[in-house]
């Protein structure tokens, strides 16, 4: 069967990055077949969930770890957890939330398109901070008796206005109230799996199907013991709020063998065939006209640790155009405005597909405007 022909669709090359509208990242085969094996047999889905979780933790040297249906869903459900302080009753009040712990402190530099999980949870919006900075006596000033947790969105893009992760724990810790830290996109380096509890953050959340290559409906929730048994409690197939939020078992399955496959990867090595995807695209580009010169970034759009290769384009040159034009040949790029350059991220290429994208390319730039 040619599913793609089937129905019409066009298959891509992603030279872009692990965005969920492209479908996020490719998962290995020892992944698929430990999705299509599940999906055989019956299984008691807590029992699943609860083995999976001591499995994930032992692996990320965390207290617990639960596997919720992508990054968003595990907002959701750990903002539920921190309003809910372990009572079945009043999680399943929710999104019904007066009379309880309801108040969720966020920073204004940090606010997102994906903070509207949070708050479908019923919790009430603290925002402290501006554009330019967060100041420490505003995040104390604002923590009371309703506070429920503060929520941290890591990421380069809110550096400039964010108070710095270990002074947000400090304070919060210093009146008991949880930090829930977003990092999503995060990875690599490997070591946040661990590394940003190990600094005091009690719940971190990872997306699966970005760098995990992981389903793209999975995401990770690692941290404190008594929190994540509060996300198997409260956490779908149980009724509440979080219902919608189910995870199936092959999704569930294929992230566990993603992230063990993710820490036993040869990290080094991985970087180094990055590099060369890099390279093989930047050969065919370096002379062609429009190209003013080429530039290996090593960091990723919200400041993860692998190389991205910028182009930057003449003043003649139109970005929007050429990206369309890849996009018609069936390739994803980017391009940065700010900087009016293209820019290729290796994560999702193999080395086949790099030569493809570099001739392509070197084509869609000497065809000009």
């Amino acid at each position: 069967m040619d599913f793609f022909k089937e129905q019409g669709l066009k298959p891509f090359i992603n030279a872009h990055d692990t965005y969920t509208i492209y479908g996020g990242s490719r998962m290995a085969e020892n992944t698929l077949e430990a999705m299509r094996e599940v999906s055989r047999h019956f299984v008691d889905m807590e029992q699943l969930q609860r083995s999976l979780g001591c499995s994930l933790a032992q692996m990320t040297g965390n207290e617990g770890a639960y596997i919720s249906n992508g990054a968003a869903g595990a907002l959701l459900l750990a903002a539920c957890v921190c309003m809910a302080e372990g009572s079945m009753y009043r999680y399943t009040r929710l999104p019904e939330s007066k009379g309880m712990k309801n108040e969720i402190i966020v920073m204004r530099s940090q606010r997102n398109a994906y903070d509207a999980a949070i708050w479908a949870s019923g919790a009430v919006k603290v925002e402290i901070g501006d554009a330019d900075e967060t100041l420490a006596y505003e995040l104390e000033g604002s923590i009371n008796e309703k506070t429920a947790a503060v929520f941290y969105f890591l990421s380069s893009l809110y550096e400039r206005g964010s108070m710095e992760l270990s002074q947000t724990i400090e304070i919060a810790h210093r009146y008991h109230i949880p930090v829930v830290v977003d990092a999503a996109a995060q990875l690599p380096p490997v070591e946040n799996l661990w590394k940003l509890t190990k600094e005091g953050a009690d719940l971190v959340i990872f997306s699966g199907g970005k760098t995990l290559c992981g389903p793209a409906d999975s995401g990770l929730i690692v941290g404190k013991k008594e929190l994540i048994e509060d996300c198997v409690r409260f956490g779908a197939p149980n009724h509440g709020i979080c219902r919608f939020c189910k995870s199936s078992r092959e999704s569930m399955a294929g992230l566990y063998v993603a992230v063990k496959n993710y820490i036993e990867a040869d990290h080094e090595r991985n970087q180094s065939d990055f590099v060369k995807r890099n390279e093989v695209v930047a050969s065919y580009v370096a002379d062609a006209g429009l190209v003013v010169h080429t530039e290996t970034v090593d960091r990723g759009p919200v400041g993860q640790t692998y190389p991205r290769l910028f182009l930057y384009l003449g003043p003649q040159a139109n970005g929007e155009r050429i990206v369309k034009e890849m996009y018609e040949r069936g390739i994803y790029i980017g391009f940065d405005k700010g900087k009016h350059a293209l820019y290729i991220s290796p994560l999702n290429l193999t080395e086949k597909e790099a030569d493809i994208v570099g001739k392509s390319l070197k084509e869609v730039l000497e065809h000009g405007d």
